[in-house]
């Protein structure tokens, strides 16, 4: 090789290197950014950043009209009310889902609490929309919490499938559901205009992820635990007592 060569070569890997160590560190960024950043279907958890409070014209607005388009649970004169704004589909709403039942089988029976879930089926996710009108279906059984809780103990078995309808239908006779009754009302749409003005809720108080979990007047974004919901159940009771 001629000195020109040389020269050529050892400048190439003087300038490739670097160049390749700032390639990757650039492709590193942007995988950190891909999977650390949440869209409205992340499982993340809800962090100080993910908390606000509500004004009193939005509770009053919920109280007044939006919890009216939700399925609720426990008294209207407990001190707190809890809501969820979530999509069956969602993989952070299935993890939220046990802390979700714990509320409405201790804090909701011992009168502490409400609990009004309301529907937010997110685009992304194929089968959200037809889970929410057949959990709609199975409320006008009766029924409607005991299919809701199928539906996300069961999210990644259906989610899975291309035309979840028939595991829809099992489920129903699972849960004690009329399953033709199910059928019929999901093929005639009955649900639908109530889950279209869940989601004009939503947007009105600018929900950002699903789950949204509301309690009070502390609406939290993302997952959130039983511990820091019961914290904020004493800061709004008790000033925290």
């Amino acid at each position: 090789m001629s000195p020109q060569n040389t020269g050529r070569s050892s400048l190439f890997g003087a300038l490739f290197v670097p160049a390749l160590i700032l390639g990757g560190l650039i492709i590193l960024a942007i995988l950190v950014m891909t999977f650390s950043g949440g869209d409205s279907g992340s499982s993340r958890s809800a962090s100080s950043d993910n908390v606000r409070t509500l004004d009193a014209s939005t509770i009053t607005r919920f109280e007044n009209e939006f919890d009216a388009i939700g399925e609720a649970v426990g008294s209207a004169d407990a001190p707190i009310t809890i809501r969820e704004f979530a999509d069956y589909q969602c993989p952070a709403c299935g993890a939220f889902a046990p802390t979700a039942k714990r509320i409405r089988d201790e804090l909701v029976d011992s009168g502490d609490v409400r609990f009004v879930f309301f529907d937010f089926p997110l685009p992304m996710h194929a089968h959200a929309r037809q889970a929410a009108v057949a959990a709609r279906c199975a409320a006008r059984q009766d029924k409607f919490w005991t299919y809701h809780d199928r539906l996300f103990d069961s999210q990644r078995s259906w989610s899975q499938e291309n035309d979840p309808t028939t595991m829809f239908l099992d489920m129903a006779v699972e849960t004690g559901v009329n399953a033709d009754r199910l059928e019929q009302c999901v093929a005639q749409g009955g649900p639908d205009e109530v889950i279209a003005r869940n989601l004009e809720a939503g947007k009105a108080i600018g929900l950002r992820a699903t789950p949204t979990v509301i309690v009070g007047n502390q609406m939290f974004s993302g997952v959130v635990g039983y511990e820091r919901i019961q914290q904020a159940i004493d800061e709004q009771t008790n000033g925290g007592e």
